[in-house]
């Protein structure tokens, strides 16, 4: 695991873009060894994980990313690995190779919204992810605050959660690296959630990109 602060100088509010606003439940980028970055989103990927990755490895992959933002009130995410979060997941349980969290930004006053790590990065089945949640030992967690333009990269199989927001808010911007692309986006790379449903969607902000400098 690696945490980096003062992760990005960028010229714009990521979080007020139509990008992030607009961005589905999932999406997917196949990186840009294969293609440039469309939109606002995959141009702070490229940023965020152009020095951290041996792009050899990933040829036939790419990123999955997606957002989320937590305020006051929130109870927060339960335990979990990065894996295809889908209907399908109890017989076809595939986790990515790597994650990493950003946060383009966090109130002052946040109060929780801690990233917590347990000590299992196990790959196998759904049903021995969910018995090792059952005993993870909470002295054994780790817990990393939120801060405004931080970037955290990590093992997607860790078991890790989100912790309640007690005041404030905090807003991340989420992706996983695959070694090879997730057969669910290979007809569609924009999909959105509703219960166990998954819909492709025509994501407009799709190619709206900052056509400045971005040399961060």
């Amino acid at each position: 695991m690696r945490v980096i602060d003062n992760a990005l100088s960028l010229p714009f509010k990521f979080k007020d873009t139509q990008c992030y606003r607009s961005m589905p439940t999932y999406n997917f980028w196949n990186g840009w060894w294969k293609e440039e970055p469309r939109n606002y989103a995959e141009q702070i990927l490229k940023l965020l994980w152009e020095d951290v990755l041996d792009v050899e490895k990933y040829k036939n992959g790419g990123f999955e990313y997606w957002n989320r933002i937590c305020v006051a009130g929130d109870t927060g995410l339960e335990w979990h690995q990065d894996d295809i979060s889908d209907h399908e997941r109890e017989k076809n349980y595939q986790i990515a190779d790597k994650s990493m969290i950003y946060y383009p930004e966090v109130s002052n006053n946040c109060i929780g919204g801690f990233l917590e790590i347990a000590p299992y990065a196990k790959r196998s089945t759904l049903e021995k992810c969910n018995k090792a949640v059952l005993s993870i030992d909470i002295f054994n967690v780790e817990r990393i605050r939120p801060i405004t333009n931080r970037k955290i990269l990590f093992d997607s199989a860790q078991l890790h959660r989100i912790s309640p927001v007690y005041n404030g808010h905090r807003i991340n911007f989420v992706s996983s690296l695959w070694k090879e692309k997730p057969k669910r986006f290979e007809e569609c790379e924009n999909l959105v959630f509703t219960g166990s449903s998954v819909e492709s969607v025509d994501w407009k902000a799709k190619n709206d990109k900052y056509e400045g400098d971005l040399n961060c």
